[in-house]
Formats: structure tokens, sequence, C-alpha cells
């Protein structure tokens, strides 16, 4: 399974923007997404509430996520360092950072 996660935390950033990047590399690379985790306007603190909760309980072994910038991870390095870890060692699956 692929999964396209995709964050906005600012009037100035956008889902559509987002997924058009995850979609033109996946266009590229032979990719489709099979299902989109997305949230709008998300300055939440937790990650259940950002849905990255969400995101891997769902993931299994060599599952995809691919996500548009690191940013959309965590709200600070030890958390997005956290969920990497979550997805890579513990989950046994794929990020792709665009």
């Amino acid at each position: 399974m692929i999964y396209g996660y995709v964050r906005v935390s600012t009037q100035d950033q956008s889902v559509e923007s987002q997924k058009n990047t995850i979609s033109r590399y996946c266009i590229d690379q032979k990719l489709m997404v099979d299902e989109w985790i997305e949230l709008e306007m998300s300055s939440r603190k937790s990650t259940s509430m950002r849905r990255i909760d969400e995101l891997l309980d769902r993931l299994l072994t060599n599952d995809v996520v691919i996500i548009s910038e690191l940013s959309r991870l965590g709200r600070s390095i030890k958390e997005t360092l956290n969920t990497i870890e979550s997805i890579v060692q513990t989950k046994q699956s794929r990020l792709i950072l665009i």
C-alpha cells in the first residue's frame, strides 16, 4: 500500500499543492497513491490529532509513505526523527521524502 501524507498548518500552505507534488513524483516513478491521509489547518500538537498515529497504525511491512517535505512529519526535530524511526524501523516500511 502506498500512502500520501499531507498536512497544512498555515493559510500559506495548501493540501492541493502538496498532493500535486506527490502526484507528479508518482507519475515520474510510475507509482500510484492508494490512500491519502490529509489534514488541513493543523497546528495541533499531538500526533493523534495530526493523524500521524493513524498513519502508523495502518502501516504494514513494505508499505510506502510519501510526503512532500520533512517538516510534515513533526513539529520538532526529535518528533520528526521518532516518526521516521517508527515508519522505517518499527513498521519496516519505506519513507519517500520529496
